[in-house]
């Protein structure tokens, strides 16, 4: 039996759910606010390049790789590895002219960067592709001042990183 209680009572139940829906739909979930842009900056040091013909310098075509430490701090504790594919697109007779198409691995104890771009100059930019682990769906830009070994340099590399994602 229906009684005008009953009705009463069920209008209010089924006006507060939809206050309830649109309440939820103005705020939505409660997830934490992005902070901006993270930046970080890791050192370089045994920067070591092959490029198959030791001694010589890189020639258009010619294909490098590269590995070394990463440092948290300058001079500090190594905090992962670096390693990087490339190929050279310009050559010359000293390092500072070859320019560089590379693909970077920032190897680190929680997570991989991937980043690309091109390097001349002992310096480039670079976009970050993405990651795993904790930098996993990471995305930003950074530059990277190598100074290889094996092209005359330190063996020192910085990388400062700008994480959006």
């Amino acid at each position: 039996m229906t009684t005008r209680r009953n009705v009463a009572s069920r209008a209010v139940l089924a006006l507060a759910g939809l206050v309830g829906l649109g309440v939820a739909n103005d705020r939505g979930p409660r997830v934490a606010r992005d902070p901006g842009p993270r930046r970080v900056v890791l050192y370089g040091r045994n920067w070591h390049t092959s490029t198959g013909r030791p001694g010589e310098l890189p020639t258009e075509g010619d294909r490098i790789t590269v590995r070394g430490d990463l440092l948290g701090a300058e001079g500090g504790d190594v905090v992962g590895e670096f390693v990087a594919a490339g190929f050279a697109i310009g050559g010359g007779s000293h390092p500072a002219q070859a320019e560089r198409l590379e693909l970077h691995t920032f190897k680190l104890r929680d997570g991989t960067i991937i980043g690309s771009g091109t390097a001349g100059q002992l310096d480039g930019a670079f976009a970050i592709l993405g990651g795993t682990g904790k930098y996993a769906g990471a995305r930003g830009t950074y530059v990277a001042r190598q100074s290889h070994h094996d092209f005359g340099g330190d063996g020192s590399a910085e990388f400062v990183l700008t994480l959006t994602a």
